[in-house]
């Protein structure tokens, strides 16, 4: 029985968490992406949101306050410290 859900993403997905398509983690993936459509949604945006960022960090300087707000955004606050 083929899977409901998008098993490119489920695959590209694992790739980015560096797991095998065929280990735990992403059988879990699958399983979400299964019983969670917008799951699929919010990972879309998501990485549609990063890849803007980096086109924009790229090409210029991003003040400070937009560039506090994506992360506070994205939940990734944490991350932000970091760099």
């Amino acid at each position: 029985m083929k899977p409901k859900h998008n098993v490119e993403l489920q695959k590209k997905i694992c790739l980015d968490f560096g797991a095998d398509i065929g280990s735990e983690l992403c059988q879990e993936v699958g399983s979400l992406l299964e019983s969670c459509p917008e799951c699929k949604v919010y990972y879309d945006t998501m990485q549609r949101s990063v890849k803007l960022y980096r086109v924009v960090e790229d090409d210029c300087d991003l003040p400070e306050p937009v560039s506090e707000r994506l992360f506070k955004v994205l939940n990734l606050d944490e991350l932000k410290k970091d760099v």
